[in-house]
């Protein structure tokens, strides 16, 4: 930032590899697609790096922030794994690291969970290599984020814009007025906004897509439709990684916020704070 510019970079693990969305003054600036994160790390020059993966091991019991991530994302909460004890991913087959899950725990360990585990350890060595540089970012946490975001158009004015764009589904109380809620002199009173408001459709539906490009398009965020050797990704991991970029330029700019919110903190087996960020 020392020219004045903000420039992130927002990754999200997908087949064969790692798709990242870089965004300059929170607009986007290019996508790109590597094999190895370290690659996408090291031939960047940005400050802030955002990353869909777990950054963060404890040496017993399970982490906070994903508990309160699935907490505020209610239908959408199985989209958070649940991650285990660094001992469990130092095992090298799923067998034994459930059984040690268990004995650390008290529950069992998802395949789901276990496929993370190469790029999750690939993660884990940069996030030492480079304390402070990498954050940890869940897109749908991101999402519903966004979702939730103040409007700035009169309220009747919004209800009008959702009603005819079909979205009445996921109008939220930040949008529109309460049922007859006006203040003296016929001022509108708008019911206070959640800070999440959880997406009604699954990413992998065509509705839910279309939605979650919406959402970054009012956020500033236009996606082109050729994005360079990072098209042949499937379209829910590139917006995967605008939403973790989309967060990483919040951190950048200190409009970030993280799960859990300050009051239960943890620190993981290396003393660094666990947090998923948006």
């Amino acid at each position: 930032m020392a020219d004045g510019v903000v420039r992130v970079l927002g990754v999200d693990a997908c087949p064969g590899g790692w798709v990242a969305i870089e965004l300059v003054d929170g607009e986007f600036s290019r996508a790109s697609f590597a094999t190895e994160l370290r690659t996408l790390v090291d031939t960047s020059t940005v400050g802030v790096i955002g990353v869909d993966m777990p950054l963060g091991l404890r040496s017993e019991g399970w982490r906070a922030a994903d508990h309160a991530a699935r907490a505020v994302l209610g239908p959408r909460r199985a989209s958070v794994f649940l991650v285990p004890p660094r001992a469990v991913w130092a095992l090298p087959d799923f067998a034994a690291a459930n059984a040690r899950c268990r004995a650390l725990t008290g529950n069992g360990l998802t395949q789901q969970t276990w496929g993370l585990r190469p790029k999750l350890l690939e993660a884990d060595v940069l996030r030492e290599r480079m304390p402070g540089r990498l954050y940890e970012v869940h897109p749908e946490v991101a999402f519903a984020a966004m979702a939730a975001r103040p409007r700035t158009d009169p309220a009747d004015e919004w209800l009008a814009m959702v009603v005819a764009a079909g979205e009445t589904a996921e109008v939220g109380p930040g949008d529109v007025l309460a049922a007859g809620a006006r203040g003296g002199g016929g001022q509108h009173v708008v019911a206070p906004a959640p800070a999440h408001r959880p997406l009604t459709h699954a990413k992998t539906t065509w509705a839910g897509a279309a939605r979650r490009r919406a959402l970054l398009r009012s956020a500033g965020i236009l996606l082109p439709d050729d994005l360079g050797p990072a098209g042949v990704v499937p379209p829910v991991d590139v917006l995967d990684a605008a939403a973790v970029a989309w967060s990483a330029h919040r951190i950048a700019t200190g409009q970030g916020r993280c799960l859990p919110d300050g009051t239960g903190t943890q620190l993981d087996d290396r003393g660094e704070p666990i947090g998923i960020w948006y």
